[in-house]
């Protein structure tokens, strides 16, 4: 995978693209604009509901196991086992219910304490922005230690990021100008906007 553009756009062409001014950047009500055309820089994710979560419990290699012999066993005549097998399913959807619920939920705090935040060029300053806020247009600066905020293309700079979560690479990459750092990699080095 190659994070070079196409040699026909250079960094100034895809500002022009974009109508953003390099000396102000985007203004803020460009910013408004951009939010509701394209929504926040995030993936949303789907909930699904607590009982459909529980009920996917009873599907699978367990759960098929002791239902079967819960048949076989009321088939038989053998109502104690039955009951005991019956016990035993439920026990086993629950635990397994109960414990994704904590993991889920530990998750979710995880999530809410990693915000990643974003330094961003905006009406002729530079601020720091929540990453889902940003817009296409924004000029964002990166620097080593930081998570990337969006896909971005480097206008001037140089930095060597590690993109194994997206890739699987070992190594660091060098990435210049006009070349694409993408979402979720790390800065190692350098700096960049």
């Amino acid at each position: 995978m190659s994070g070079n553009l196409p040699p026909k756009k250079s960094f100034e062409e895809l500002l022009k693209e974009l109508g953003v001014d390099p000396l102000k950047g985007l203004t803020s009500e460009e910013v408004k604009i951009r939010q509701k055309k394209f929504g926040f820089n995030e993936v949303v994710e789907k909930k699904e509901s607590s009982l459909k979560r529980l009920a996917k419990k009873f599907w699978g290699l367990t759960s098929w196991m002791l239902e079967i012999t819960m048949v076989l066993t009321l088939i038989l005549g053998r109502y104690l086992d039955f009951y005991i097998v019956t016990g035993l399913l439920l026990l086993n959807v629950l635990l397994g219910y109960f414990q994704e619920e904590r993991a889920n939920k530990a998750l979710e705090a995880l999530k809410q304490k990693l915000h990643v935040n974003s330094r961003v060029y905006r009406d002729g300053k530079w601020t720091v922005i929540p990453a889902r806020e940003l817009v296409p247009g924004d000029i964002v600066r990166i620097r080593a230690g930081d998570i990337v905020p969006a896909d971005i293309v480097i206008g001037e700079g140089e930095v060597e990021v590690d993109q194994s979560a997206l890739t699987g690479e070992s190594l660091t990459v060098s990435r210049g100008s006009n070349e694409a750092v993408y979402s979720g990699s790390v800065i190692r080095r350098g700096e960049a906007t």
